[in-house]
């Protein structure tokens, strides 16, 4: 699938209607947004990536189709290399037009990572992980209306919450402790889910040790389930999960590096 697009391809999200798969193409050209149509079975880069872009991340699409949520970094790059800025952007996928939602400007890319759309498309959920002397002192979950304005911290940035999804009906908001975007090794990961509006916290999963950690939750379309990413010291699978918690089922047994699964989407039936 999408093999005429260029380089790694990372990072995948299914359009509301199961037609399309967005996606991260990573090749000398740059990470870049791509798209994959499953019935023409060709791909196509969306948006502009001309200076000062430097490239895109983590893709996803609004409820209606139409827009599309990502990381957008601008150069020039620090001596630590670093960009200028790595902030979130919407675009409308049919001008190619995009419009900046935050600035992380001058904060050591202190920016904002998975986001996910609001069933509505008014609000956008992501985590943030603020830096000290090269080190994070705490991550949280955040939302934010999709013209910018009003974000709110749902967690307290010491429980090291990230990689949250909305459920489709818009009820509440999933996400695991440490994500494995920025702790690779050797943190206790559970998941957990909470109202919008920050309250009514429940813990889904009872991991006690950093042997095996359940990572990066996304609802089915239909609510029921979750798909996660199950990492152990050496494997990545995944996991199907009921999303009010439960004996999970493994779907994608992952063995070493690089036979790793991770970043589960649930297709949407397609219309």
């Amino acid at each position: 699938m999408a093999t005429d697009a260029p380089g790694e391809r990372l990072l995948p999200d299914w359009s509301p209607d199961g037609r399309y798969l967005a996606f991260i193409s990573r090749s000398e050209n740059g990470d870049l947004i791509y798209e994959y149509d499953t019935i023409k079975h060709t791909s196509r880069q969306l948006f502009d990536c001309n200076s000062p872009c430097v490239g895109y991340d983590e893709p996803a699409y609004s409820p209606d189709g139409r827009h599309m949520a990502f990381i957008r970094y601008l150069g020039p790059f620090s001596d630590e290399g670093l960009p200028a800025d790595c902030s979130l952007w919407i675009g409308d996928r049919r001008t190619g037009a995009v419009r900046q939602i935050t600035s992380n400007r001058g904060t050591e890319c202190d920016r904002e990572y998975n986001p996910t759309w609001s069933p509505d498309g008014k609000h956008l959920a992501y985590w943030r992980d603020p830096y000290v002397d090269g080190r994070p002192t705490g991550t949280a979950v955040f939302t934010i209306r999709a013209d910018g304005t009003g974000e709110h911290r749902l967690t307290n940035p010491a429980m090291f919450a990230g990689s949250p999804s909305w459920s489709p009906d818009g009820q509440w908001i999933v996400f695991s402790t440490y994500p494995l975007a920025e702790f690779q090794c050797c943190q206790i990961s559970n998941l957990y889910r909470i109202r919008p509006n920050g309250t009514r916290m429940q813990k889904l999963t009872n991991l006690r040790t950093d042997q095996l950690r359940a990572t990066q939750p996304r609802y089915a379309p239909d609510g029921k389930n979750l798909v996660v990413t199950a990492v152990t010291p050496t494997t990545r699978s995944l996991w199907i999960l009921p999303a009010t918690g439960g004996r999970p089922r493994t779907v994608a047994p992952g063995g070493p590096f690089p036979d790793f699964y991770t970043h589960g989407t649930w297709q949407p039936k397609h219309r």
